[in-house]
């Protein structure tokens, strides 16, 4: 678990309160070092590597002031070059400690960054989406919501590569992934799961709501790749089920896989949407689907309605 920067900080400025006054209390007799050395380390780890620079010098002041002062009212027993030697020492060691313990939380994020993020898009993975969906849906199920799970396919995203390069496809790979991401909630969820195919999760209020969501979805990333200029559309397939009725996300997904293959058998560039809403749950009973909803026309449109 994380700590928040403010609760860090209040943890940092009594630590470094209480060991300075433990310093003060113990004068020349007992080096505290180490308690000074924890939270240099500890500042660089939450807060960053300025932060715990900051300590270590606060730190090596007050070692400084303590060993060469003594306590109040004692003459010092360490001469000054003495002093300065181990101020110096105590410098270059708080500042390896500081340094390692900032290069180890970076290369903690970066390693937990890439085993989440795809690295072309920068969009959530299909590890880090299957993280993040079972916490989604434990939330929606604690508001008695329900969820949209719509798995996305390119079509002719393949014709992009072979008539203007791979450097074409993966700009329009980023570019769809960003604004894809964009056109959802901050709290929803967009990944790339491989190759042209993507999916998202979406929360809604009730399953009714949830076809809308849908057709709205497909809708905005239909204009976005047309955006492009690119002959490239979407094919659709959205699972509509209340999240209390969620037995297996897998299965989740693989419905919704399902749909938007059928999508693609039909012609492509279309929706599917199928409700789970008035069955127990989604391993038990196989999908109701719902008529194709093509956006692109408004015959498609009066057929959906």
């Amino acid at each position: 678990m994380r700590l928040s920067r403010s609760r860090a900080w209040a943890l940092l400025g009594a630590g470094l309160v209480a060991t300075i006054v433990i310093d003060h209390v113990t004068g020349p007799q007992v080096n505290v070092v180490i308690l000074y050395l924890g939270l240099a380390c500890f500042g660089s780890w939450c807060l960053g590597e300025r932060v715990g620079l900051g300590i270590g010098a606060v730190s090596v002041v007050m070692l400084g002031h303590i060993n060469g002062f003594g306590a109040p009212g004692q003459v010092a027993a360490i001469k000054p070059v003495a002093l300065a030697w181990n101020m110096i020492g105590r410098s270059l060691s708080m500042t390896v400690m500081v340094a390692l313990a900032s290069g180890l939380r970076h290369s903690l994020d970066h390693a937990r960054w890439s085993a989440t993020t795809d690295p072309l898009t920068g969009v959530l993975n299909k590890a880090g989406f299957n993280r993040r969906l079972r916490a989604l849906i434990s939330h929606a199920q604690r508001r008695q919501e329900s969820v949209v799970l719509a798995y996305v396919d390119l079509d002719g995203f393949k014709g992009v590569n072979d008539g203007f390069g791979h450097a074409a496809g993966d700009t329009l790979l980023c570019d769809f992934a960003e604004k894809g991401a964009d056109a959802i909630r901050a709290h929803d969820l967009f990944a790339r799961i491989g190759g042209d195919e993507f999916v998202t999760l979406m929360t809604v209020p009730n399953c009714g709501q949830g076809d809308v969501a849908a057709e709205a979805l497909h809708y905005r990333l239909s204009r976005i790749l047309r955006d492009t200029g690119y002959a490239v559309t979407c094919s659709m397939g959205a699972m509509v089920v209340e999240a209390n009725k969620i037995a297996s996300t897998n299965r989740l997904i693989e419905a919704a896989d399902g749909l938007m293959y059928e999508v693609k058998k039909s012609g492509k560039n279309a929706l599917r949407v199928a409700r789970l809403d008035l069955q127990p749950t989604i391993t038990e009973l196989p999908a109701r689907p719902m008529p194709d909803r093509r956006l692109a026309t408004q015959e498609g449109m009066a057929d959906a309605a």
